[in-house]
């Protein structure tokens, strides 16, 4: 009788541990499937919103939110260390460039702009441009996102390099009429989304000795009278606003008898601000000369 009672006495206990253990293995269960489903939601919201890319330019396929314009005078030698200078510049801008902002290497020669640039290449983002998760690994390919990246820095200075082994020589520089050509090549920015990427403001840096000589004005001829400027048929045929850009000037230091870089580069913002109503943002004068 004692052994029957104990007997059901055990298989009470079983059956209450058994149960217990169920309950718990359900709420586990129940706990990791609303854990999952968090994180999932969590990845969902905070997951940055990929953007289609066009394979050869590596910009969005709506468009760069903005272009800086690297315009490369071809008309006259450049020195080694000037050279050098200017990759030096143009890394520079790489390194600072936003995300699906496009860089695209322009030249000029005594004809004028090439209007099919050297390259044009869009910056795809670089890892440390990309959102947290993504940067972890957790929403994106770290290695895809620098392999990209590296497609990007190679690009130009390919690009860069493929003009200076080249000769420059010619026998006018028509450095205006391409200018202004090239203000109406590059194409607008656009909005990739409202939230993050706006559209910026397109720049144009000019890497030149800013020594216009063509039938229309000359430096040669005029040196850096600004009447003689003004009454040249240069402020109707190239006159016009830029407002719409950003410059920036590298200019290459040339020995000119009668004035000096300094003084070529005062002239042209005298030039620039009267008749093009246009400030130059930032000029640099660069070391180099042969």
């Amino acid at each position: 009788m004692l052994m029957a009672k104990s007997r059901r006495s055990r298989k009470k206990r079983n059956k209450s541990s058994s149960g217990i253990g169920t309950a718990l293995t359900v709420i586990g269960a129940m706990a990791l499937l609303i854990a999952l489903v968090g994180a999932g939601v969590f990845l969902t919201i905070n997951t940055e919103k990929e953007v289609a890319l066009d394979k050869d330019s590596l910009c969005p396929k709506t468009g760069a939110r903005g272009t800086v314009a690297v315009l490369l005078d071809t008309t006259d030698e450049l020195a080694l260390v000037t050279k050098n200078e200017i990759k030096d510049k143009i890394l520079e801008i790489q390194r600072t460039l936003p995300r699906f902002y496009q860089v695209s290497v322009y030249t000029l020669n005594e004809t004028g702009l090439n209007e099919k640039p050297v390259a044009s290449i869009c910056n795809p983002g670089r890892l440390d441009q990309r959102d947290e998760l993504a940067q972890q690994g957790l929403t994106a390919n770290p290695v895809l996102i620098e392999r990209k990246y590296g497609e990007f820095e190679s690009a130009i200075l390919l690009a860069i390099d493929s003009v200076f082994e080249k000769e420059f020589s010619a026998k006018q520089s028509p450095l205006l009429a391409s200018l202004q050509e090239l203000s109406g090549v590059i194409p607008k920015p656009v909005d990739i989304d409202d939230a993050v990427y706006l559209a910026g403001k397109n720049k144009i840096v000019f890497v030149t000795d800013f020594l216009e000589h063509t039938e229309i004005f000359s430096n040669y001829r005029s040196g850096l009278n600004f009447e003689e400027f003004q009454n040249s048929r240069a402020t109707e045929k190239f006159g016009k606003s830029y407002n719409d850009l950003e410059f920036e000037l590298l200019m290459v230091r040339r020995n000119i008898e009668g004035f000096s870089t300094l003084d070529l580069a005062q002239f042209w913002g005298k030039v620039f601000k009267k008749e093009f109503k246009t400030s130059i943002r930032s000029l640099k004068i660069l070391s180099g000369e042969l």
